[in-house]
């Protein structure tokens, strides 16, 4: 009897196939089911099936990167099956260039998946006869991979390496291994690993990795010495120590670029601190790792050094420790909402670098900054789009701004690329001088009088103090900015009341959360009571018509 598993995010798709199939009869039986990729990848190292059976499309980690993580961690010849839906069935068939044995539509047919099951079986049963499971590894990168293992185990084991899983081999292996000195060839003064995040495409991702790394390996055949190996879905580099510098950082990573531009659409890089003794690599594969799993906050282009660890784990620190209210993606809505309704392009992007500081000392994970940035991004664009005839239009042809968020690899491209977004949204239009702001300033509030309307955030908007502000305001209106708002307001409330709309009701669209303030300063202003007015003018309509 050979080992299944079964992996898709449908428990009933995982209970159906577990207990309508006769799997003794097709000559396997289900050792685990798992929910998600990245499950299936730690439920596949403990019990090593000879077959798993895989959605296609899940949340997160796609049935296309679990087979290829597999693949590049083991050497045996493990066997798949693909799980899909009609809407993917041209996607199922280019995963057959994954080497994977055969796709099932979902809803699945049970004779049709009986025969396949069979047919696995009996390529199974062929190749342990012919020997072709079991092997243990024999080349230069299997032998780096061994030593690699107890790291990378550790790191499994404490939930921290979501990228990364161990290689093929095992605590035997690593000890035989441990043994016997090194292979000549890596008989070098020093060592140091660079892993490269290569990010592929996933309808031609087998051909574009297998022809990237085949680059890599030229180029260290070119240079003399260099070992490309696999560390889960990342490609490592064991190097002589070469990347040392920030100068050397800039130009290998150029490099690296253009050498690999036809296959990988970015590449993001980081290296080790150099080691003396190969039995070492693990702590420089270590820090190289540690420094990938913080890509999203790195913005530098350049390979990440260990010397970066420092700013970016005290970020890591602080997000932990930090409540700024301040960070409240409303607060940054609303600033951006103000930005946009004035078409002020230097505000907006104040507000955007505000973000690209304050998100990260908040959010603890890429996850929740990005979910931070398109929080804001919608109540920004669902706020400026009710104010608009054409709303829905504005919505569809701004909605990018949010959905795209979630496609950016770092923070800093997100920030640039949500700047294009906007500016091209408000066009190039430059506030102008101080006539001009004044002109913008007394629009806004003749627009949105019925806001809880701040002098203070509205500064922000045009990069002023305040206090300078409200000098300016009042040197051209007459009027301090709150008094000259209160004018505004009551002006709009006569209208209302004359129409015989009531007093509450009146306060609340007209900017009064409360009443009975509300009733204060429409005494101020008009005299006399908001009741007393809107009898008054009813009255006189009255006479008028008798």
């Amino acid at each position: 009897m050979y080992k299944a598993m079964i992996v898709d995010d449908e428990p009933a798709i995982r209970e159906g196939l577990t207990s309508i199939i006769d799997w003794r009869d097709c000559g396997f039986h289900i050792v685990d089911t798992a929910g998600n990729g990245r499950e299936a990848l730690d439920k596949f190292k403990e019990h090593r099936p000879e077959l798993v059976i895989v959605d296609i499309r899940m949340p997160g980690m796609s049935g296309l990167e679990v087979i290829r993580s597999i693949r590049e961690m083991n050497g045996e010849p493990f066997h798949f099956l693909i799980l899909s839906g009609y809407a993917d069935f041209d996607y199922a068939r280019q995963a057959m260039g994954f080497g994977v044995d055969g796709f099932l539509l979902k809803p699945v047919d049970e004779e049709e998946m009986t025969t396949e099951l069979k047919r696995v079986r009996r390529s199974i049963e062929s190749e342990k006869e012919d020997g072709k499971w079991g092997n243990p590894p024999a080349h230069e990168s299997d032998w780096i991979e061994i030593l690699l293992f107890p790291v990378q185990e550790d790191r499994a084991n404490r939930g921290a390496l979501e990228h990364s899983e161990p290689l093929h081999g095992g605590t035997e292996q690593a000890e035989h291994y441990g043994q016997h000195p090194a292979p000549p060839s890596l008989d070098w003064g020093s060592y140091q690993v660079v892993l490269l995040d290569l990010r592929i495409p996933d309808w031609d991702r087998q051909a574009r990795q297998s022809a990237a790394k085949l680059r890599l390996t030229e180029m260290c055949g070119e240079q003399g010495r260099g070992i490309v190996f696999e560390a889960g879905i990342y490609t490592g580099l064991l190097l002589p120590s070469t990347v040392d510098t920030e100068e050397n950082a800039v130009r290998l990573l150029a490099s690296w670029r253009q050498a690999l531009k036809p296959w990988a659409t970015k590449i993001y890089v980081a290296a080790g601190d150099p080691v003396e003794r190969l039995h070492d690599i693990s702590s420089s594969f270590e820090q190289a790792l540690r420094l990938l799993e913080r890509t999203f906050l790195f913005r530098a282009e350049r390979v990440m050094l260990t010397s970066d660890l420092h700013d970016l784990e005290t970020s890591d620190e602080e997000m932990c420790e930090t409540t700024d209210k301040a960070s409240d993606p409303m607060r940054y809505a609303e600033k951006l909402y103000y930005a946009l309704d004035m078409s002020n392009r230097e505000a907006a992007i104040r507000v955007l670098k505000e973000m690209e500081v304050q998100f990260p000392q908040v959010y603890r994970s890429e996850a929740e900054i990005k979910a931070a940035f398109a929080q804001t991004f919608t109540l920004a664009l669902n706020k400026y789009a009710a104010g608009q005839e054409q709303s829905r239009m504005v919505l569809e042809e701004h909605s990018r701004l949010i959905t795209d968020v979630y496609a950016y690899s770092t923070l800093g491209e997100l920030v640039d690329r949500s700047k294009e977004h906007v500016l091209q949204w408000i066009g190039q239009t430059d506030p102008g001088g101080k006539e001009t702001i004044m002109k913008q300033l007394i629009d806004f509030i003749h627009s949105h009088y019925d806001e809880n309307l701040r002098l203070e955030l509205l500064a922000d908007m045009f990069n002023y103090n305040s206090g300078y502000l409200g000098k300016l305001f009042k040197s051209h209106t007459g009027e301090a900015f709150n008094a000259y708002l209160d004018k505004v307001r009551i002006e709009r409330a006569r209208e209302l009341l004359a129409q015989g709309i009531r007093v509450h009701q009146v306060a609340g669209r007209v900017g009064y959360a409360n009443a009975d303030y509300f009733h204060g300063k429409f005494k101020k202003y008009a005299g006399m009571s908001p009741s007393s007015y809107r009898s008054r003018v009813q009255k006189n309509r009255g006479t008028d018509g008798s």
